[in-house]
């Protein structure tokens, strides 16, 4: 009995092996024909591209002259819309909403109950006080909170505030 399990056993042992290895020949002749086949198809992609490439080189030749053009026009486009955003006029009232949670809708509070009802200020005195605000040298008690307020304003923006201010 033992003899016989062992005789099975080694038949199929040995016929496992046999198909391992026509597998793997069968798969060895696919890849072999795969490869041939790509090798095919580049000769042939090969021998039509060169026509192509050339008559691609001739279009970029061509369409590089219209694109520089374009790309001048577009710079000048953009550096007017800048000019135009530059010189638009910075709206004061914007500004002066963070102002008026202190100083009151019209600027008609003392701030924190300590500073200067500004509601008619002219606008140099308001410009003037901002600017001084910002520098250090203008203000006293509030002088210090006032800075971190004013402090990234430009001068437009101090300007038109000061407008704004002015008209209260």
């Amino acid at each position: 009995m033992k003899i016989l399990l062992i005789v099975v056993s080694s038949l199929f042992i040995l016929g496992c092996s046999q198909e391992k290895q026509e597998k793997q020949k069968s798969e060895q002749n696919v890849q072999k024909q795969v490869v041939q086949q790509v090798k095919e198809q580049k000769v042939v992609s090969e021998a039509v591209k060169a026509p192509e490439q050339k008559e691609k080189k001739r279009e970029d030749e061509v369409a590089k002259t219209p694109v520089v053009e374009v790309a001048k026009v577009k710079t000048e486009v953009v550096a007017k819309e800048v000019a135009v955003i530059e010189k638009a006029e910075v709206d004061g009232a914007k500004i002066f909403v963070k102002c008026a949670g202190c100083h009151g809708k019209n600027g008609e509070k003392k701030a924190l109950g300590k500073s200067q009802v500004i509601e008619g200020w002219d606008e140099t005195k308001v410009a003037n006080a901002i600017h001084g605000y910002k520098d250090g040298s203008y203000g006293g008690a509030m002088k210090a909170l006032m800075k971190g307020q004013v402090s990234n304003l430009s001068d437009d923006e101090v300007n038109a505030v000061a407008k704004y201010i002015s008209k209260l």
